[in-house]
């Protein structure tokens, strides 16, 4: 058995030396270099191009870099009974929650505010938001979800959380009120002063972050996302932030990646835009999981970290 890497834009190097120090018997090739395609029963990949797997016929398992799987979902030939794997890792989870809390507190404490007031050797002092005004909204409650949700309870942020069908209460984190479907979207918007986006790309959350939505949060509202870029109507962000309805953004994620030099956000004075930073899986936890889950697909097992094509996750 072999493992195929086709990570980029991931550098393959670092996975590569994790898997073969976690499985040194087991040949590990980059799409790089010369190798065997019949050999090939894994394929660790980000992204694919149509009409690579074909040459793969002994692929037992398909493994995600990450915690999305929507990139190798919208490969047209894939075939229809071949596992596919996503990366859980509760460090990278932690990760993005510590970049969704220092977004959230920058704006909700005006520190952009206070650095042009350095800048300018300028001393002085402004209200701070009374708590109440700062509720917190999470779109999505998987791992991620759960673990943004988690890390502002003790902050003592009033939080709220969003997922297409009802979750068990008994789930949710103590100090987190929960919404659920078509009516429940517009309840949480409506009280949500920072919406944080978590949810996986399907077809039914594609282009869900649009005027009509981004309308319904409060005026001052500031919008997260480290879902995917897609999620969110980049035009409508922008017409929301010039017209004052929304005061600010972080975007980790965008439609394309990198943005082009021309794109509005890289300039425009109320948005921070990161280079799809928010979090990264390690190298051993990916390795390990691919291992695991190739390992599985030879003895027949179930796969526990396969995704639900049908759901887009």
């Amino acid at each position: 058995m072999a493992i195929l890497l086709m990570t980029a834009p991931i550098p393959a190097q670092p996975l590569a030396d994790a898997l073969r120090a976690a499985a040194p018997d087991v040949p590990v090739w980059d799409s790089s270099e010369p190798h065997d395609p019949q050999a090939v029963e894994a394929i660790l990949a980000w992204r694919l191009k149509p009409g690579v797997l074909g040459a793969y016929q002994n692929l037992r398992v398909l493994c995600s870099t990450g915690a999305g799987v929507d990139k190798l979902l919208a490969v047209p030939d894939l075939p229809p009974g071949l596992p596919v794997t996503r990366t859980v890792d509760a460090t990278q989870h932690l990760q993005i929650a510590q970049y969704v809390v220092a977004c959230a507190l920058s704006h909700l404490r005006e520190l952009p505010r206070y650095r042009a007031q350095q800048m300018a050797s300028h001393w002085a002092r402004h209200r701070a938001r009374p708590l109440a005004q700062c509720r917190i909204g999470v779109l999505g409650l998987g791992a991620v979800g759960l673990a943004i949700a988690r890390a502002f309870v003790p902050l003592g942020f009033p939080v709220a959380g969003w997922t297409r069908s009802p979750r068990d209460a008994q789930d949710l984190p103590a100090g987190v009120t929960a919404y659920a479907g078509d009516a429940g979207l517009p309840a949480l918007l409506a009280q949500t002063d920072v919406l944080v986006c978590a949810l996986p790309l399907t077809p039914a959350t594609q282009g869900l972050l649009n005027r009509d939505t981004l309308a319904q949060l409060p005026v001052g509202a500031c919008v997260i996302n480290i879902g995917r870029g897609e999620q969110l109507v980049e035009a409508d962000l922008r017409a929301m932030l010039d017209s004052g309805h929304l005061a600010g953004a972080a975007l980790d994620v965008f439609e394309r990646e990198p943005p082009p030099p021309d794109n509005w956000v890289w300039q425009h004075p109320r948005v921070l835009a990161t280079p799809h930073i928010a979090g990264e899986a390690s190298a051993d936890a990916v390795a390990q999981q691919v291992l695991d889950a190739l390992r599985r697909a030879r003895a027949g097992l179930p796969q526990p970290l396969a995704v639900d094509r049908s759901a887009g996750y």
